[in-house]
């Protein structure tokens, strides 16, 4: 599966920000097979990629993300 065409998401909090504030849907949603972690698979796009970046600043914003 090619990484650059599609986005695992394991974080609910991203999952939330991104189905019910963004109006994104996912393709599937499965289990890790080594760690068990839920993850849910988007389709990669530029307005994805803008979200995340959006998502980020706000994270950083309210102090959550230090990078």
């Amino acid at each position: 599966m090619n990484g650059e065409r599609y986005f695992f998401c394991y974080s609910t909090n991203l999952l939330e920000f991104l189905r019910y504030e963004k109006g994104k849907r996912y393709i599937c949603t499965a289990l890790h097979d080594k760690t068990m972690k839920r993850f849910w698979l988007f389709e990669r796009t530029e307005e994805l990629n803008q979200s995340l970046v959006e998502y980020t600043n706000r994270s950083r914003d309210l102090g959550l993300l230090t990078i």
